[in-house]
C-alpha cells in the first residue's frame, strides 16, 4: 500500500513518532492514495488518519483485497479517481458535495454501489468499464456539470440525474442493459450523444430547450424520440435508429441540418414550428409514410415568410397534394427531392 505524508523534523513533535497530529495528519493529507493489497481494516485506518480539511485528491487504484470504502468524511475534493480495483464492491461518498476538477470511476470489476447522493457540483465525470455496476444516481447534481461521460458499464440499467439543468457535454454510450434515462430537467447542453445502448426503447427530453449538437444513433430498440421543448440547435441534429417510427420536435424552430434515418417506416415526423434551417434530410432507407410526408411538406409550405434556398430530401410515396406543395417550395427557390 502507498500513503504519503510529511513528518515534522523533530521526532514526536505535535504527534506520534515525529508526525504532526494523529500520525501527522491533523488537517489531512493533500493526496490520499489507497492501492495494492490493503484490506478493509487497513483502508479504515488510512482514511481515519489521512482525511482532513487539506485533503484535495482521493486516489483508489489497483487494490486487490479491499471490498468496501467509507469516504463519507469527505465533502469537497479537487480530484477523485477510482480505477482498476479488483474486488471493490461499495464506496460511500454520501457527504461529497463537490468535485472541483475530475472524477473518474473506471474498470472496477466488482463495483455494485457508489453513493454520490449529495453531489451537487462537478467539473468532469467519467464512469466507464465497471462490469457489474447496475445504477448511477446523481439526484442533486444541478447546473454545475461540464462534461459527463457514461460508457461501457454492461449491467447498468438506470441512469438518473433528475435535477440536472445544464451541461456542456453529456455522453451516454455502449450501455448494453440501459433501459431508462432520467435527465428530464435538462434545459441546455452543448453536445448531447446517446448511442449504442441496446435495450433503450425511448428517449424523452421534455425540458431541453437549446443545444449546440445532438447525435442519437444505433440504439437498437429505440422506436420514439420526443423533444417537447427544444427550440434551437446551433449545429446539426443527427438521428440514425433502425426501429425509429416517431420523432417529435414540438417547438423546434431553428437548426442548420436535421438528418433522420430509420430502417423501418417513419410514421410521424413532427416539427410544426420550423422556420430557419438549411438542410432537411429525411431520405431514410425505411422511408416516410405518405401521412408523414404530408405532415412535413404542409409544415414547410406554410412557413411565413416563405423559406428559400433550403435543401429538402425525402424518401417515400407522396400524396398528390404534397407533390403540388413541393412544387411551390421549388418555385420559392428550394431544392426538393422526393424519391419513392
Amino acid at each position: 500500500m502507498s500513503l504519503s505524508f510529511s513528518c515534522s523534523p523533530e521526532d514526536g513533535k505535535n504527534g506520534i513518532d515525529g508526525v504532526d497530529g494523529i500520525d501527522g495528519t491533523t488537517n489531512g493529507l493533500g493526496t490520499l492514495i489507497l492501492t495494492g493489497d490493503i484490506t478493509n481494516e487497513d483502508a479504515v485506518k488510512i482514511i481515519e488518519q489521512g482525511v482532513g480539511k487539506d485533503t484535495h485528491t482521493i486516489i483508489v487504484s489497483n487494490t486487490t483485497n479491499v471490498t468496501t470504502l467509507d469516504l463519507s468524511k469527505i465533502s469537497v475534493v479537487t480530484k477523485l479517481e477510482v480505477i482498476d480495483n479488483e474486488k471493490l464492491e461499495t464506496i460511500n461518498l454520501s457527504n461529497l458535495k463537490s468535485i472541483l476538477d475530475n472524477g473518474i470511476i473506471r474498470n472496477n470489476n466488482a463495483l455494485t454501489n457508489i453513493n454520490l447522493d449529495n453531489l451537487t457540483v462537478i467539473d468532469n465525470l467519467r464512469v466507464s468499464d465497471n462490469n457489474v455496476l447496475p445504477l448511477i444516481s446523481l439526484p442533486k447534481l444541478l447546473s454545475n456539470a461540464k462534461n459527463l461521460y457514461f460508457s461501457r458499464n454492461p449491467l447498468l440499467k438506470n441512469l438518473s440525474i433528475p435535477s440536472l439543468t445544464q451541461a456542456r457535454t453529456l455522453f451516454i454510450a455502449n450501455l448494453d442493459n440501459l433501459t431508462s434515462i432520467d435527465i428530464n430537467t435538462l434545459e441546455n447542453v452543448s453536445s448531447l450523444t446517446i448511442r449504442e445502448n441496446k435495450k433503450l426503447t425511448t428517449i424523452n427530453l421534455a425540458n431541453l430547450a437549446n443545444a449546440f449538437r445532438i447525435k442519437i444513433n444505433d440504439n437498437d430498440m429505440i422506436k420514439s424520440i420526443t423533444f417537447s421543448n427544444l427550440e434551437s440547435v446551433t449545429n446539426n441534429i443527427d438521428i440514425r435508429e433502425d426501429l425509429l417510427e416517431v420523432i417529435e420536435f414540438s417547438k423546434l424552430s431553428a437548426f442548420p441540418t436535421l438528418n433522420i434515418d430509420s430502417t423501418v417506416l417513419l410514421t410521424t415526423v413532427d416539427f410544426p414550428l420550423a422556420e430557419v434551417f438549411s438542410r432537411l434530410q429525411l431520405n431514410s432507407p425505411g422511408k416516410l409514410s405518405t401521412e408523414a410526408i404530408d405532415q412535413v411538406i404542409t409544415t414547410l409550405v406554410n412557413i411565413t415568410p416563405a423559406i428559400t434556398e433550403t435543401v429538402i430530401s425525402i424518401n417515400g410515396i407522396a400524396s398528390a397534394q404534397a407533390l403540388i406543395d413541393a412544387e411551390t417550395l421549388r418555385t420559392n427557390g428550394n431544392t426538393v427531392n422526393i424519391i419513392e
